[in-house]
């Protein structure tokens, strides 16, 4: 969580605080602080986010814990949010093409994360209901698991393009601190 106090485009004054298991190591005070060019505070806060959301990126190929693609996700959407908030501290014009993969990785990411949460909906439903009434879920649910398939295929290819590209090698490079 950013808490903002004093920010300029020159100098930010703001604590990060790590929220959760998982993330990627916390910004160290020393890393951030009102003495340092917003710039500066600002590429180390979009590579903590970008580190967190790529660590999730193995477990959500293999697919087999679906915890991996709501995490990948959620550190998808803190990156885009930092870099949204960040943006005026960049050239525009690369900002906006990786500003794109992440947008484009959090919108992948969606689209199986929401099938992962109508299954677990409707297995935690059906085990309420009458052993008679179950059958007509479990075929519902046998649908979207069969959706969820086919829906990790963009999901899968996106990860192997965005290696391919090179993605990963060109964010940290252009966000890197000088």
């Amino acid at each position: 969580m950013l808490l903002f106090g004093n920010l300029s485009k020159n100098h930010c004054n703001f604590t990060f605080h790590n929220e959760g298991v998982g993330m990627a190591d916390p910004i160290k005070n020393s890393d951030i602080s009102p003495e340092k060019p917003l710039d500066v505070c600002a590429r180390r806060i979009i590579i903590r986010y970008f580190h967190e959301m790529m660590s999730h990126k193995e477990g959500a190929s293999d697919g087999s814990n679906i915890e991996f693609v709501h995490d990948m996700r959620v550190a998808s959407r803190r990156l885009r949010a930092a870099m949204d908030n960040f943006a005026v501290c960049f050239e525009p014009e690369q900002f906006k093409k990786l500003y794109k993969q992440v947008k484009i990785i959090t919108q992948t990411m969606g689209t199986v994360r929401d099938l992962d949460v109508l299954i677990r909906r409707f297995r935690t439903e059906m085990a309420l209901m009458p052993i008679a009434e179950q059958k007509d879920i479990e075929s519902l649910i046998e649908h979207l698991q069969e959706k969820r398939i086919v829906e990790r295929k963009p999901m899968i290819d996106l990860f192997k393009s965005l290696d391919d590209s090179k993605f990963e090698n060109d964010f940290l490079k252009f966000f890197e601190v000088v």
